[in-house]
């Protein structure tokens, strides 16, 4: 308890160091010489009253649960899309040495690209940025669940057939407490690709949400309201990155503790 109270007060020095130095340096805090122009930077103390001010509006809240929306549905049908298709390549080699090359060449495309094509397809609502979201997330998952399967050690595969197990527990007893670490590893990445994948989408076309809301006060050179929505996504993303971790060293409890170096 004592080293995590030392670390937060660590981490609340540090960025209240870089909230003083970003406020210098954009002419505040009395310094008349600012380094960066406010509308090329924003001040922070302009920015905590953008956001309070989009509070005020009710904005902020319709914005937040439409990214949002769009961004755990697309993470759930992502997670779950991406375990069963790992899965499929892990036990049937065959079909990913057919299907592998495929799902690389559909993996490097950027996201931004995917995005035209996505609004072409499903239209400007809810559905276009959760497909998007979903494409994001699931070859994360798929990529880290498929080489979990591939990575299970075989010698204690066959310490286990050898004591007489089935096939099904193999796979309960081997094989889903292996893959389960690489799962969750790709987890923590995918709640940001997510929320990614949903803010893209509505950067593209869209009539609500925080990337519609960024791109419209873009347009209009409000560089607070820029910033106020990037502080709002970067504290979404920690919260639900957060919130991941802790499910999965709860979900995973049995592993051995890694040593810590002095």
């Amino acid at each position: 308890m004592r080293k995590t109270k030392t670390i937060l007060v660590q981490r609340i020095i540090l960025l209240v160091a870089i909230g003083l130095v970003w406020e210098a340096a954009t002419g505040g805090l009395g310094i008349e010489t600012a380094l960066f122009e406010p509308i090329i930077l924003a001040k922070p103390s302009l920015i905590a009253v953008d956001i309070y001010e989009y509070a005020l509006s009710g904005l902020i809240v319709k914005d937040l649960l439409s990214t949002l929306k769009a961004a755990f549905l697309g993470l759930f049908l992502g997670i779950i899309s991406g375990v069963v298709v790992g899965v499929l390549f892990g036990r049937w080699r065959t079909i990913a040495d057919v299907m592998e090359p495929i799902m690389v060449g559909m993996n490097s495309l950027p996201r931004i690209t995917v995005a035209p094509v996505m609004i072409l397809w499903f239209g400007l609502g809810l559905t276009s940025k959760v497909v998007l979201a979903l494409f994001t997330v699931f070859f994360v998952v798929f990529f880290n669940t498929f080489l979990g399967i591939r990575n299970v050690d075989p010698d204690l595969v066959k310490a286990v057939k050898t004591m007489g197990a089935t096939p099904h527990q193999i796979t309960r007893m081997v094989v889903i407490p292996s893959v389960a670490s690489w799962i969750f590893a790709a987890l923590r990445t995918s709640v940001s690709f997510a929320l990614s994948g949903a803010v893209v989408g509505e950067f593209v076309g869209s009539t609500e949400g925080l990337g519609y809301r960024m791109l419209i006060a873009l347009g209009l050179l409000e560089t607070e309201r820029v910033f106020s929505i990037m502080i709002i996504l970067m504290l979404i993303g920690s919260v639900l990155v957060g919130i991941t971790s802790r499910i999965e060293r709860y979900l995973l409890r049995w592993r051995p503790a890694m040593a810590q170096m002095e």
